[in-house]
């Protein structure tokens, strides 16, 4: 299927332009309802070609609406796990989501949708809450995936979005409970889940220390040394060749999206290394050489955010030795001390 997508029910269109765009908010009640999400997950010993139990276990999609007709024609093999794998429903994960973002109108998810057969299956849920660095504001949400093909655990991590070009930064919500942001298929996953909104409810002050560092990133001037060291640490030389060319390639990428400054629409944060990260995540999520569905995968669950992440670390160290930028007020700084008056 094209993209990897299975099912994809949005407010907005995704980077596929496939799915159903609704055009409002979703509850995990709406997620539920709709066809794509109503499946159960089964874990099933294998059996050799003699009909023989085996060593070996996997994960079977079953429609609800052919399971209730106790039709098995359409069962669809999700992939190979171990014999301590269990099940975690996403609809369970879905579900504490909705404890935290509940208000009037209930649950809000921004998009959400089913990966292959449903091998994996996210929601991405608004928060209301935003990051705001001088003019330049960054929206939040809590994304939640789990798979059911043995490969990603279930996992919550908070992510921002720039409202001025999209790209996004996702970070562990609590640094020091980073573990406990993970929920691994085994006997203790139903604990773990039940556990899992204590953490989260900290979320509003993980966003602020998170807005402490990006200001920090942006009060400190970038210099030549300081670049050359964190491109180093985010890409490092390799052997000469096809792997020195491709590192070329990438940081002249890095560097065109940092000197154009996402069209220069906030100045201030021109020569920042806060410009620079923004550089690093934007070629990440929309530059990278990947097919666009594996793009935007990883951006989301893989190695793309593993790097933004690093990034994150790598810069916030080597800013500590940057120069500090003179400050200059901000259109919002203006309007704040003018609503003071």
């Amino acid at each position: 299927m094209a993209h990897n997508i299975n099912t994809y029910i949005g407010k907005e269109a995704a980077w596929h332009k496939l799915g159903l765009v609704t055009g409002k908010f979703q509850t995990t009640e709406d997620l539920m309802a709709h066809p794509g999400f109503q499946f159960d997950v089964i874990k099933e010993q294998l059996r050799d070609e003699f009909g023989r139990p085996v060593e070996a276990w996997g994960t079977f999609r079953w429609d609800r609406e052919d399971r209730a007709k106790d039709d098995k024609s359409s069962i669809k093999f999700l992939g190979a796990v171990g014999r301590v794998y269990q099940v975690i429903p996403h609809a369970a994960g879905l579900s504490i989501v909705d404890e935290l973002v509940a208000s009037a109108d209930g649950a809000h998810y921004s998009t959400a949708g089913v990966l292959g057969n449903g091998e994996t299956v996210w929601g991405l849920a608004d928060l209301g809450l935003s990051l705001r660095v001088g003019d330049d504001v960054q929206q939040g949400y809590l994304l939640f995936y789990t798979g059911h093909d043995g490969s990603k655990s279930a996992q919550f991590k908070l992510t921002f979005t720039r409202v001025v070009c999209q790209n996004t930064l996702n970070i562990a919500i609590a640094e020091k409970a980073r573990a406990a942001l993970t929920v691994r298929h085994n006997r203790l996953a139903e604990s773990r889940l039940a556990s899992m909104a204590d953490t989260l409810r900290t979320i509003k002050t993980q966003t602020q220390t998170v807005e402490e560092k990006m200001r920090f990133l942006a009060g400190r001037k970038l210099n030549r040394e300081g670049y050359i060291s964190i491109m180093n640490r985010l890409f490092p030389e390799g052997e000469q060749g096809a792997i020195t060319t491709r590192r070329d390639n990438i940081l002249a990428s890095v560097l065109h999206i940092f000197e154009d400054n996402d069209g220069n629409a906030f100045p201030e944060q021109r020569g920042t290394v806060y410009n620079l990260l923004n550089a690093v995540t934007n070629y990440v999520d929309h530059e990278r050489s990947a097919k666009a569905g594996a793009r935007s995968e990883s951006a989301m669950f893989g190695s793309g955010d593993s790097l933004k992440a690093k990034a994150l670390g790598v810069m916030l160290e080597e800013a500590q030795a940057m120069p500090e930028k003179i400050y200059t007020p901000t259109v919002g700084d203006l309007q704040a001390l003018w609503a003071k008056e």
